[in-house]
């Protein structure tokens, strides 16, 4: 659930940095409803990499992990490429996939982990 949590928050506040630097020619209340389009694109594939991956790997350092992890989700950012002529969007897209990337909540479940977990 934690992991859900912060990939909308790091996805909303993308979108919104979105909404204040994009041209005076979008509103903001347009720009945040592609927001939650983009979020069915973006977010869903992403968020099960997360969760399928943390699964499967169990024994791997968790730095290399989120590194490892880092570069598929940047490739879910892409359809955000299609939401405006501007390269906003992409660009911080492939910075919220980034962040979350860091900030997502490893090991997933605890007790399979046999690494040493750092969160």
């Amino acid at each position: 659930m934690r992991c859900i949590l912060t990939y909308i928050c790091l996805h909303m506040a993308a979108w919104v940095a979105v909404a204040f630097t994009a041209p005076s020619d979008d509103p903001f209340g347009q720009t945040m409803g592609i927001a939650l389009g983009m979020m069915a694109f973006t977010g869903i594939p992403s968020v099960a990499l997360a969760i399928g991956a943390a699964a499967a790997h169990t024994r791997m350092d968790l730095v290399r992990f989120r590194w490892l992890i880092a570069f598929p989700m940047a490739l879910f950012a892409l359809p955000a490429a299609s939401a405006s002529a501007v390269a906003e969007p992409l660009v911080f897209q492939v910075l919220a996939h980034g962040a979350f990337a860091c900030l997502m909540p490893t090991p997933l479940t605890p007790g399979n982990w046999k690494g040493t977990p750092l969160d």
